[in-house]
């Protein structure tokens, strides 16, 4: 069965993606230049299938932070809180697409969707359907697909035995990505984790099958219950403190940050703002500045 779930993993990595999105993919490939490795795009875009109205979601892989950042800061950051996030624009067929771009080294993505790493943040995105858009070569490729399926194994193997009762796929799914949204500063409500499996549960449910056999699945002892109980509480308080960490380094990595909030609020406000090359160069002020006149303009409700 594990083969199976290699298989339909594999499968859903290789898709073909809208133009757009593979046009995005290989703009960042040029901009992180040689050490990029491999482009993963994941997210609502790829789910509705489109970027209208909406916010490119990708993970770009490197070989080496300091050759893909060109900053001794940036990259150390990079190692010590991976991943890096950034905002990119680019000018297609006519209009504006913008990205949301986290960046880390293969390496550490390899280990942070794997059955070794506590924190859930990397192996439960990556539970969930993403496309290869880019790998520099077959070794590469093969490094992230197995990187997909593993974090699907190591998604069920957390969340397995929170199971109290007879279980089916949507079950655990539902589960899973509770979890995962109470283990970040700002939780997702719980119909998300619903209308999130619901969307695709076809597909929740032959991974799974592909992973376990056939429903219903049947849940484990009490005291595997006490221990994930305990495990996802200690996951609960690292989440929190790591969004926290990632908050504070973004400050000083996060280019174009004042581009996609300005974006972000005329989006979901309809308040409009226009910054200037000076408030850019200081991107701390003008954030305080920008909350205080968004609140004013009542783009926060």
């Amino acid at each position: 069965m594990s083969n199976h779930l290699d298989t339909l993993i594999t499968a859903e990595a290789d898709r073909d993606t809208f133009a757009a999105a593979k046009a995005f993919a290989a703009h960042l490939v040029d901009h992180y230049g040689r050490s990029s490795a491999g482009v993963i795009f994941y997210g609502s875009c790829l789910r509705q299938k489109t970027d209208m109205g909406l916010l490119l979601d990708f993970y770009v892989l490197v070989d080496r932070y300091a050759e893909a950042l060109r900053s001794f800061t940036s990259a150390a950051f990079a190692r010590l809180l991976p991943p890096n996030v950034y905002y990119h624009e680019m000018d297609f067929e006519g209009r504006k697409l913008r990205a949301k771009v986290a960046l880390i080294s293969v390496e550490q993505f390899v280990h942070g969707v794997g059955p070794d790493s506590f924190a859930s943040s990397l192996w439960a995105r990556f539970a969930q359907p993403a496309a290869i858009v880019y790998a520099r070569n077959p070794e590469v490729r093969r490094r992230l697909t197995d990187g997909l399926a593993s974090a699907v194994r190591t998604t069920m193997m957390n969340v397995q035995p929170l199971m109290s009762g007879a279980y089916t796929a949507r079950d655990l799914w539902v589960r899973a990505f509770a979890e995962t949204y109470r283990a970040e500063l700002r939780p997702e409500k719980e119909t998300k984790c619903i209308e999130l499996v619901d969307a695709d549960l076809a597909r929740y449910e032959a991974i799974t099958g592909a992973a376990l056999g056939a429903a219903p699945y049947q849940p484990g002892t009490a005291d595997d219950l006490q221990r994930a109980a305990t495990a996802w509480r200690l996951r609960r308080i690292q989440g929190k403190t790591l969004n926290v960490l990632r908050l504070i380094k973004a400050a000083f990595t996060f280019q174009g940050g004042l581009d996609y909030a300005t974006w972000k609020i005329e989006r979901h406000s309809g308040v409009k703002i226009e910054l200037t090359e000076a408030e850019r160069k200081r991107p701390l002020r003008t954030g305080a500045r920008l909350l205080l006149k968004t609140v004013r303009r009542g783009g926060l409700r």
